[in-house]
């Protein structure tokens, strides 16, 4: 039988490991940076998916086709550019002169909203396959639903209680965002109110990308402080 703590000891070390790799890695600009930067796309706050019938992907000529092989920085690049575009589109409709003329504008600005959402689930489940021992399988492509089943259960395997409720509510609006039709936003203040449930889709991916942030630092750090000792020892 393994002594108590000889699991976690393991899972520790296996990080660490990880970390040696990654510290030699270029790492992205810091959530919360991003989070200064980001483009605003509102002015004030406001049980999983089901993937079913859902479509979840981004258009292919849209998003790079290779996520995965983009630096943490250059995800960062493409994210600032959606998001951009997300907040143009945004102001476009706001300004048109009728129900039906912002109807006809929608699906500019549906399409960067998923475009947006896509490329803020990679790059918060990348950060997170990083820092935690992995307790779900990695998503199997990079559909919006597919990616936040990952996050949405890793995180609440981490969290059971989930007791601010903050990943169900997410949830749920990620699922309304992923379903509205061009229809649902003849109204402006109907808009307005998903911009702001955006936003708070967003803070949400802040915070777990600072937690996971948080935690790879905290590995670095004991990874450096292995190093000195090895070397203070040969």
């Amino acid at each position: 039988m393994n002594r108590p703590g000889s699991h976690a000891v393991r899972a520790r070390t296996a990080l660490l490991d990880r970390v040696v790799s990654w510290s030699t890695a270029r790492v992205p600009m810091r959530a919360a940076d991003r989070r200064r930067t980001r483009p605003a796309i509102g002015t004030c706050r406001q049980g999983a998916l089901a993937f079913g019938s859902m479509s979840d992907g981004p258009d292919p000529d849209d998003v790079p086709s290779a996520l995965a092989e983009l630096t943490g920085y250059e995800l960062w690049e493409h994210t600032q550019r959606w998001g951009e575009q997300v907040a143009a589109a945004r102001e476009r409709m706001l300004a048109a002169p009728s129900p039906s003329a912002r109807v006809a504008l929608a699906p500019g600005f549906l399409r960067p909203v998923r475009q947006l959402l896509t490329l803020r689930l990679v790059a918060v489940a990348r950060a997170r396959r990083r820092a935690f021992p992995v307790s779900v399988p990695p998503a199997d492509s990079h559909g919006i639903a597919t990616l936040w089943a990952e996050v949405f259960w890793a995180a609440r395997a981490r969290s059971p209680d989930d007791d601010s409720g903050v990943l169900s509510t997410t949830d749920v609006s990620i699922r309304g965002l992923l379903a509205l039709q061009p229809s649902d936003l003849a109204d402006p203040d109907e808009l307005r109110a998903w911009c702001e449930r955006l936003e708070s889709v967003e803070e949400t991916f802040d915070g777990l990308d600072m937690e996971a942030q948080a935690a790879l630092e905290e590995l670095q750090a004991a990874v450096e402080h292995q190093q000195q000792v090895r070397r203070g020892a040969s």
